[in-house]
C-alpha cells in the first residue's frame, strides 16, 4: 500500500516538473490600471498597476466602456532578439504622457481590433516609437480587417513615431484604417521635432497621415529628413504641414529613396513643401514609382518669402536674403524613375488646385496602359499647360502669340497663347515631344535644359502634324550667351528656332526630319 502511494506521489511530482508553465490569452481592462508588456527570450508577461507579472503570449488590452477616455497607458518592451505581440481592442486613451510607448531592442507587433483612439501629451507621440528607445521594428496589423487606429501626437511629436527629438524609424503598417496626426513640428508618421523618419513601409490598409506645422505627412519632423520610405499596397494620403513635404522631409529636411510600387497614394506638400521630396529649401531625389502604383501629387503653394514646392523634387526657396531684396524660387522638379511603371500612373496637380475637382496639369502613364487597341506604350506624359503671359517676338512668319508661364522643363502653347495638350516619350537619351496641331511652340529656359541634360537627355525631337525637327541639348546650351529663354516654332512646314531675349536665330543647330514621328499614346 505504501509502495502504491509512493509511486503515485512520484508520478505527480514528475508531471508538475515537466509540464510547461500555463500561458494566458486574457483580456486586460485599462480601467483597472496601466498595462506593461515585457517580452524576452524566455517568453512574454503582462503587469497591470502594482500587480505581479503574469505570463501571457497574446494579451488583448481593452476597456469595458470605450466611450469613456482613460488616462491609463500601455507600455510594450521587447528585449533584443525577442518579439512582443499585443492586441488593442477599442481602447480610448488620453494622457499627458505617451498613450502607447514601445521600448527595447526587440520587435513589437500590434494587432488592431475595433476603434482605438490614442491622444498623447506635449512631447509625446500618439503611438510612440523613438528609435533610441525602441531599436527594433514596430509592425501594425489588422488580420481580422476590423481595426481602426486614431493616433494624435502632442506638440513636438509625431502621430506614430518619435516624441520630442525622437526619430521615428523602422515602422511598418500592413492593414487597418489608420489616421495619424502630428502635433506642431511632428510628422503624421515619422519623426518628432528636429528628428527624422526612415525605414517606413506601408503594405496595406487605409492610411491618412498629416504632419503638424513644419513637418511631413510621412517622414521628417521639423528640421528632419524623411528617407527610405516605401509604399507597396493600400490607400495612402500624406499631407505635409506648413513647410513640410507630403512624403519626405520636414521644414529644412530632405526626402530621399522614396519608392511606391503599388496601391494608391496621394501626397500633398504643405506651404513651400514638395508633394514628394524636400521640405522648405531642401532637396528631394531618388524617387521611384513602379508597377501598378497610382499616384496623385501636389506641391505646396508659394508665399511672399519662398516659392512653391515641386510635385516631386525640391521644396521652395528664395534668392537673396531677408536683409535685402529677394525673390521666391519654386522648387525644382525631379523626374521620378518610372522605368518599371506598368499599369500605374502619376498625376500632377497645380499648387492650390482642388484635387477632387480640377484636372491634373500632367499625367505620366505606365507602359502597360493601353495606347490604342492591341497596343501598349512606354511611359508617356501628358501636360496641360498653364495660361500664357508675356508676348514673344518671334522671327519669320510666326508672331503674335504669347509665351507661357514657366512649367517644369518646357512648355507647349498654340498660336492663340492658349494651353495645349501634348505627349512625350523617352527612349534612352532621346526625348520626343509631339503636338497634334499644325502650329505649336515649344519653349523653355536654359537652366531647365541643363537639368534635362544632367538627367541623361542628349537629344530632343519636336513633332507637329507637318514638321519634325531635332536638336542636341549640348548645342542649345552653347547658345546660352544669347539669353535664357528659347523657342522652337512649327507653323505648318515652317520652322524657326530663336533665342528670345536677343532675338537671335539659332536654327542652324536644327536637323529637319523628313519622316513623321509617332508616339503611341492617346489623350486620357
Amino acid at each position: 500500500m505504501k509502495r502504491k502511494k509512493l509511486t503515485a506521489s512520484m508520478i505527480a511530482l514528475v508531471m508538475s516538473v515537466s509540464l510547461p508553465m500555463t500561458t494566458y490569452a486574457a483580456n486586460w481592462y485599462l480601467e483597472d490600471g496601466s498595462v506593461t508588456v515585457n517580452a524576452d527570450n524566455s517568453g512574454q508577461t503582462v503587469t497591470q498597476g502594482s500587480g505581479s507579472a503574469v505570463p501571457d503570449e497574446a494579451p488583448v488590452i481593452t476597456q469595458r466602456n470605450s466611450s469613456a477616455e482613460t488616462s491609463n497607458t500601455i507600455t510594450i518592451n521587447a528585449s533584443e532578439n525577442a518579439t512582443a505581440n499585443v492586441t488593442i481592442s477599442n481602447v480610448n486613451i488620453g494622457t499627458s504622457s505617451a498613450a502607447i510607448a514601445t521600448s527595447g531592442k526587440g520587435n513589437v507587433n500590434i494587432e488592431l481590433d475595433g476603434t482605438n483612439t490614442l491622444k498623447s501629451g506635449v512631447d509625446h507621440a500618439g503611438l510612440e516609437k523613438n528609435s533610441d528607445g525602441n531599436q527594433g521594428k514596430l509592425t501594425i496589423t489588422d488580420e481580422n480587417e476590423n481595426g481602426k487606429l486614431i493616433a494624435t501626437g502632442g506638440d513636438g511629436a509625431a502621430g506614430i513615431g518619435g516624441g520630442l527629438y525622437g526619430d521615428g524609424n523602422d515602422i511598418t503598417i500592413t492593414g487597418g484604417e489608420i489616421t495619424a496626426t502630428g502635433g506642431d513640428c511632428g510628422a503624421g508618421i515619422g519623426g518628432g521635432t528636429s528628428a527624422g523618419g526612415k525605414n517606413i513601409t506601408i503594405a496595406g490598409g487605409k492610411v491618412t497621415a498629416t504632419g503638424g506645422k513644419g513637418a511631413a505627412g510621412i517622414g521628417g519632423g521639423f528640421y528632419g529628413d524623411g528617407n527610405d520610405i516605401i509604399i507597396t499596397d493600400g490607400k495612402v494620403t500624406a499631407t505635409g504641414g506648413d513647410y513640410g513635404a507630403g512624403i519626405g522631409g520636414g521644414n529644412h529636411g530632405e526626402g530621399k529613396n522614396i519608392t511606391i510600387t503599388d496601391g494608391e497614394a496621394t501626397a500633398i506638400g504643405g506651404l513651400n513643401g514638395a508633394g514628394i521630396g524636400g521640405g522648405l529649401q531642401k532637396n528631394g531625389e531618388k524617387i521611384t514609382v513602379s508597377g501598378d502604383a497610382t499616384l496623385k501629387i501636389q506641391g505646396g503653394p508659394t508665399d511672399e518669402w519662398d516659392g512653391a514646392g515641386a510635385g516631386i523634387g525640391n521644396g521652395g526657396s528664395h534668392n537673396g536674403d531677408f536683409s535685402g531684396s529677394f525673390t521666391p524660387v519654386n522648387g525644382a522638379e525631379t523626374e521620378p524613375d518610372t522605368s518599371n511603371l506598368t499599369t500605374g500612373k502619376i498625376e500632377y496637380y497645380a499648387p492650390g488646385a482642388d484635387m477632387t475637382k480640377d484636372e491634373p496639369t500632367s499625367t505620366i502613364l505606365g507602359s502597360g496602359q493601353p495606347a490604342s487597341p492591341g497596343e501598349t506604350a512606354a511611359p508617356v506624359e501628358y501636360r496641360m499647360q498653364t495660361s500664357a503671359s508675356e508676348p514673344v517676338q518671334g522671327n519669320g512668319k510666326s508672331t503674335g502669340y504669347k509665351a507661357p508661364v514657366q512649367g517644369r522643363f518646357y512648355q507647349v502653347v498654340g498660336q492663340d497663347g492658349k494651353n495645349m495638350i501634348f505627349a512625350t516619350a523617352q527612349k534612352k537619351d532621346v526625348l520626343a515631344i509631339a503636338a497634334d496641331s499644325d502650329f505649336a511652340m515649344l519653349t523653355g529656359k536654359m537652366e531647365d535644359i541643363e537639368a534635362l541634360r544632367k538627367q541623361g537627355v542628349r537629344r530632343i525631337i519636336f513633332a507637329t502634324k507637318r514638321a519634325t525637327s531635332t536638336f542636341l541639348v549640348s548645342e542649345l546650351l552653347e547658345k546660352r550667351a544669347y539669353g535664357e529663354i528659347w523657342s522652337l516654332i512649327h507653323d505648318g512646314e515652317n520652322v524657326a528656332f530663336t533665342a528670345v531675349e536677343k532675338m537671335m536665330d539659332i536654327s542652324s543647330i536644327l536637323t529637319r526630319l523628313q519622316t513623321k514621328f509617332k508616339i503611341n499614346a492617346t489623350e486620357q
